[in-house]
């Protein structure tokens, strides 16, 4: 392993974001991975997800505002000796007591959720693939003029990692968050041509290639015979989605959901027209 070293007099603040991501864990379709092997110990991806979050079509994750100086993350091991692990935590507070909060604090308190939240410049996951995280939404009034008030939100998950960071992208319902920049991109500034017609291009063929724009829209196919979808995310090694998509009188009309820089290929054994929308315009 690397030496743990620290510059005295650094820069080294604490807490955390005022703005937390949290989804469902039943709307993650796929979920990046961590590895384990020892090596990584030197390249330093031990402790840290490699790849994207995956969601369901249609899927996003949601910010939650947590009041900045009352919030945290941190870990605690649990287990015995060889069979050790550790409870990955994080502590929210929203200042109000709304019905949008409540109405969470009604279906978190037995659901199971994933929440990124930003310290350091760095984005924490708790929660697991493998384990249920436990939500306690706690809501109080307060008493005096200018006491605290709100709900106070405890998250507990037990996990192999303490506090594992992610680098990739977050699929937000007004854009994408890339957490390796924490550079935001807001899907009307995407592409100016978000409806992109591959009519021209195909001539008669039967794939189209394209790189994705936008999180969710929609695919127009016109033409007949087996319809194959293929993402790839280093522009070479394709691997087919599941898509279901057939054609029906000569046309099909795909939900797609991408992330930004993925390349998709479409084929079939004819394809007279491709349209490729982002943002739900309608197209047909």
């Amino acid at each position: 392993m690397n030496d743990i070293n620290f510059n005295i007099g650094s820069f080294n603040p604490s807490g955390i974001s005022d703005t937390v991501f949290l989804v469902p864990k039943r709307h993650i379709k796929r979920w990046p991975t961590i590895s384990n092997d020892l090596d990584a110990i030197m390249q330093g991806h031990y402790a840290e997800y490699q790849g994207d979050f995956e969601l369901h079509p249609g899927r996003h994750w949601n910010r939650f505002y947590s009041t900045q100086g009352k919030g945290s993350v941190k870990w605690e091991y649990i287990g015995e000796t060889d069979c050790k692990m550790v409870t990955n935590m994080a502590s929210l507070s929203y200042p109000k007591l709304t019905d949008e909060i409540r109405a969470f604090a009604k279906y978190a308190s037995n659901g199971d959720f994933v929440f990124i939240v930003r310290h350091d410049a760095k984005y924490y996951v708790v929660g697991s693939p493998d384990y249920r995280a436990t939500l306690t939404p706690n809501g109080d009034s307060g008493d005096t003029p200018g006491s605290a008030k709100g709900v106070s939100l405890d998250i507990t998950c037990p996990d192999t990692t303490p506090l594992p960071t992610y680098h990739g992208t977050l699929a937000l319902a007004d854009g994408i968050l890339d957490c390796r920049t924490s550079t935001f991109i807001n899907y009307e500034d995407m592409n100016t041509n978000k409806v992109q017609d591959y009519t021209n291009l195909i001539q008669g063929g039967n794939t189209v290639r394209f790189d994705a724009l936008g999180k969710e829209g929609r695919i127009h196919l016109e033409g007949s015979g087996s319809i194959k979808v293929e993402v790839s995310v280093d522009g070479v090694s394709y691997k087919e989605v599941e898509h279901g998509v057939e054609f029906q009188n000569g046309v099909a009309i795909a939900p797609v959901s991408f992330y930004l820089g993925d390349k998709v290929r479409i084929s079939a054994t004819t394809l007279t027209k491709v349209k490729i929308n982002y943002n739900n315009i309608k197209t047909n």
